[in-house]
Order: C-alpha cells, then structure tokens, then sequence
C-alpha cells in the first residue's frame, strides 16, 4: 500500500497501480506537525514538569555537594571536581538542551529491532518520520499488534491517550510519540547500536517543544516494574544466551506500587528526572555497584567533565541503556533532523551504504560514520567478556560533508575513502566480514576527518553545529542559508 502528501497531485499518465492503490494512499494523509492531543499532552506534561523540576533540585544540589561524590568526581574528572554544586548542575542542563537526540532504525524488515520501525529505504521516500504504530499502519498491519509494551508506556508514562478501538485510527497513531534516546554519554552510535544500522539525530533546538523525558528505557522499565507479569518479553529476554539482557532495575527509582510515582521532564525542566536516571540500574540485592558508579560513568563519559572525547572511559553494554529517554511528541518533518550517523560495521561498502548516502544528500543531512562495537550488528548484545565495555568514541565524517558544510577535506582523504569502500565492497562479495576485517577497514582510514559530538560549550551555535573535529577542535556547521530542496515522493511498500 502507499501514501502520499495531501498536497501532492498525481500526474495525469500514472501507472494503473497507482490508481488502484489510491484510496489507501488518501486513507494516509501526511499528519500535522503536532495533533491537538499532542499539544495537550504537551502543555499538561510541561506543567508538571516545571513544578516537579523546581522542587528536586535542593535535592540534586545536596547530592552534587555530598563528600563521595565530591571524591568520585576527583577520582574521574578531576577539572570539575571543585565546582560549585550550582555550577555543575548548569553544565548538566546545558550538555542536556545540546545532546544529540537519537533514533536508531534498521537498513531492513528482517533485522530485528526492539520495536517495528521505518527502514532506510522506507525513510528516503518519506516527507516526515513515522512512528511505529503509523509504521505498522502503512504496511496494512494492526497498528496495535506487538506494540502492547510500547502502548503500555505510552499511556501509564507519556499520557497518551488509549487507542479507542483494537485497532488505533490513523488520527490516533498519529497523536503517539518516537522513541528517542538521550546522547549525554556520547556514544559514536549516538543510540544503542544494537537498535539499528542508522541513526538520525534530531535537531533538539527544532523539536524542543515536542520533547518529553523519561529517566530510564521505558520499554525495560515497563516489563520489569509496571507490568512484569504482563510481557513474556520480559523472560525471553533474560533466556538469550550471553549477557544478561534485561537489566534488574531499582524499580523504586521512580514508580510505587507498580505505577509511575515520576512525572516526565521536558529540556527545559528536568532536574527531577537526574537522580532517578542514576538510581535506575542501582538494584543493590543482586549488583554491589552503587549511584557513585552510575554517576560516575555519566560525569566522566559526558562533556560535564571536559574529558576530551578521544579520552572518555570505556562504557560498559548494561550501562549504555542507562540513557535520559527523551521521546518526540509529534510527526517532526525531515528537515528536523540534524545529522545522520551509518553504522560503519554493517553499512561500510554496502550497497545499503550507498542507499544512505543517497539519501542523506537529498535532504542535505550531514552524514557521519561510526565504529560502535567493530562487529557486525544484530538482535542480541556483543557476547563474552571481551566485549564487556568499548569505548564508543570512533565517528568520522562522510566526504560529502564538505557539501553541506564549513568542513573541508583533501583529495588524498577522499580518494582513500573511496579506495576502502570499494576494498570492502569486494571482500563482503565474496565471503562474510570478520571482525578484523572491520578493524582493518577503519585504521586503513587514518585521513578521514574524526569527529565528536557537539557539546554546549564547543560551538557558539551548538544547535547548528553537527560535529567538533580532533583534534582541532573547529566547528563543523552548516551556512545558515543553506535551504532544502526537498523533491517529493510518494511512499510505496
């Protein structure tokens, strides 16, 4: 089935199967912006979350003031260490309103994601970013089918409105929310990367009114705090084999009683959700690690510290999960996406690859690879200790970045990128990768232009800046004229 723009008129000599797909096209209109429930949702969560802000914040303060957590802070990040609590409560909230907002999708259907999602195909024909039940929707699915844990979530954290019937109407998926994760630990990835082959980063100073955040994974915290006799997930999970894969969370983090006793926080106002995210992973009858050790990753891996990027710790798989999920309340169109990040492991010298380049020119997004894990990506977590904790601090910029931006680049760096791709190319032709082979590929690349993320003090216009070279350290931006000439298309599955 497909969809089109409303606005969108077909040419007088389609193809018969346009026309005999039409009505479900118009059953599918483009969606506003923001619907009114989301606007409602939206005014009443701020609300909230402006009062319960202002009233955490003595209690952060007093922990920030604590002597072991002073002492962590000397043991980690040092540059810091003596601040003025009130001060490094202002570098959190200013890292929070720049960190990159994250999504992470597939390259296709048959990866298999913690959620459905649109692929890269999919994304390239689309005039907004749909979220999963829409998804689901356009591909002539129940839009409520394996969505109950997200639907739980939505409804008991978001205050989404429940679906009226079995199945939501288009206006009713269209009033739900995109799972976004918070980037303050600066993961390359910019989200987990077993959530997907590429990940776009929205522009949080575009969609800052649409944003709503949650202090944990809500869809963990759904299965193992609010409903965990509900969701069979939840013990599916646990039995793969490898790590563990569903953390044991302190579920008094923020719910009692098997409710959220938490309100949601926005950009603006969050100092109520800081303690509960570093309490979250902290079940102390089954870790001896403490909050000083939740603390300590998010200081000493964020740019609070001012640990350069090329030095952060490593981060451990359970704790990449412990992220703000800071979820997009609305239909966000494309050019609300800032920057986009290809999984280099499994999308380097790929014709998928080339897909996403493609389409990463059409909307003029400044596209960035990154090293993640160096292992091909998939449903389950990197097995055996080995693969306990990575850095996840490997990104470096596509050639085409010096298009659409003040980035430049030298011919020897793009002819070696081209070089690679095409030595990569020929290797996954003719039998699978190995981990070497992605190790090669990357040290290979000792020209191409590294990057960090940008922080709330690298730029003088963080929210338009993509990315801080290394060592550099010079803004990459794009020109503020730049305007996007979007062709549209129609969206046919």
């Amino acid at each position: 089935m497909g969809k089109l723009a409303a606005s969108l008129s077909l040419p007088a000599m389609v193809p018969m199967v346009c026309w005999l797909l039409l009505p479900l096209v118009l059953a599918y209109p483009t969606p506003p912006e923001q619907t009114s429930d989301q606007l409602e949702i939206m005014e009443r969560a701020r609300a909230r979350a402006k009062v319960a802000s202002a009233a955490a914040t003595p209690s952060v303060l007093a922990f920030f003031d604590s002597a072991p957590f002073r002492q962590m802070l000397k043991d980690c990040c040092s540059a810091v260490a003596d601040l003025p609590a009130d001060e490094l409560l202002q570098r959190y909230r200013a890292e929070a309103q720049v960190a990159e907002l994250a999504h992470a999708l597939p390259a296709t259907k048959q990866q298999r994601t913690p959620s459905v999602d649109v692929t890269i195909s999919e994304l390239g024909k689309m005039m907004w970013f749909p979220n999963e039940f829409q998804e689901v929707m356009l591909h002539g699915q129940n839009g409520s089918q394996d969505s109950e844990i997200s639907d739980d979530a939505m409804k008991e954290i978001f205050g989404c409105k429940a679906f009226a019937g079995d199945q939501p109407t288009w206006e009713e998926a269209s009033s739900r929310l995109i799972y976004v994760a918070h980037n303050l630990r600066r993961l390359d990835t910019g989200s987990e990367p077993h959530f997907g082959d590429f990940t776009v980063i929205f522009n949080s100073s575009r969609m800052k009114k649409a944003v709503l955040i949650a202090p944990y994974d809500t869809g963990m915290y759904t299965m193992k705090c609010l409903h965990p006799d509900l969701h069979p997930g939840n013990a599916s999970l646990q039995n793969l084999p490898g790590p563990p894969h569903m953390p044991d969370l302190n579920c008094s983090a923020w719910s009692k009683d098997q409710k959220v006793d938490v309100p949601v926080g926005t950009l603006d106002y969050l100092d109520h959700l800081i303690l509960p995210n570093l309490w979250s992973p902290i079940n102390s009858s089954v870790t001896n690690e403490t909050v000083l050790d939740a603390a300590r990753v998010l200081f000493s891996r964020s740019a609070i510290s001012g640990i350069d990027y090329r030095s952060v710790p490593a981060i451990a798989q359970r704790e990449r999960n412990d992220y703000f999920e800071s979820n997009i309340l609305a239909n966000p169109r494309l050019d609300a996406v800032k920057l986009g990040i290809g999984n280099f492991a499994s999308l380097f010298g790929t014709d998928k690859g080339v897909e996403l380049q493609q389409i990463a020119s059409k909307f003029q997004w400044p596209l960035f690879w990154a090293y993640g894990e160096g292992i091909q990506t998939g449903p389950q977590p990197p097995q055996g200790p080995s693969q306990t904790s990575q850095k996840l601090n490997r990104r470096f910029a596509d050639p085409s970045i010096v298009n659409i931006s003040n980035a430049t680049m030298s011919s020897a760096a793009a002819q070696q990128f081209q070089t690679v791709w095409n030595e990569a190319k020929e290797l996954r032709r003719v039998r699978p990768i190995t981990d070497d082979d992605l190790s090669n590929w990357w040290e290979s690349l000792s020209e191409q232009l590294q990057v960090a993320p940008v922080s709330a003090t690298s730029c003088a216009q963080p929210h338009h800046c993509v990315g801080v070279t290394l060592p550099g350290h010079d803004c990459i931006c794009k020109p503020l004229e730049k305007v996007m000439n979007v062709e549209i298309e129609s969206f046919m599955v």
